[in-house]
């Protein structure tokens, strides 16, 4: 227990650029919201935009390709980010629990570092579960270590 705590709060403090290996930064910016509302928005903000972005195997390292972080380029106007990390392990174990949660926190400081608030991001990990695709084959495990990125654009009142 102490070690995975250790673990946690060493991933959690290190640097952004620790953990990423692009040449040059990637930076997002504030867009204005669109002139017209489309039936997924409401006052011209979408409601939920997200992405999935993969990771290597047995990797923390939070490396969003150009298209991705285009997508999200409007995530500084978002109420609410929700990251979730997750692995392709179909049995919980403690490793992949931390690496679940390093996954995920290394995309919560990209996004802190872009310059959104780390109060607006809400962080989730799951090993061995939530699946996306079919964790049997190469190619379904691949799409399965991933995070998730959700951002939602309006206050989510009842």
């Amino acid at each position: 227990m102490r070690r995975t705590a250790a673990l946690l709060l060493f991933l959690a403090s290190t640097p952004l650029w620790a953990q990423s290996a692009a040449s040059e930064p990637l930076t997002i910016e504030a867009q204005e919201p669109a002139a017209a509302p489309a039936a997924n928005c409401v006052d011209g903000l979408p409601v939920m935009a997200g992405i999935s972005v993969p990771f290597a195997d047995n990797s923390s390292s939070f490396r969003p390709s150009r298209e991705q972080v285009a997508l999200l380029h409007d995530v500084l106007n978002a109420k609410l980010v929700m990251v979730k990390g997750r692995t392709s392990t179909t049995i919980p174990t403690a490793k992949d629990e931390a690496l679940a949660l390093a996954r995920a926190i290394a995309a919560r400081n990209w996004l802190v570092s872009l310059g959104v608030s780390p109060l607006k991001i809400y962080v989730n990990y799951l090993s061995a579960g939530d699946h996306k695709e079919d964790n049997s084959t190469k190619d379904g495990r691949a799409a399965n270590q991933r995070v998730d990125i959700e951002a939602y654009f309006v206050d989510l009142k009842p």
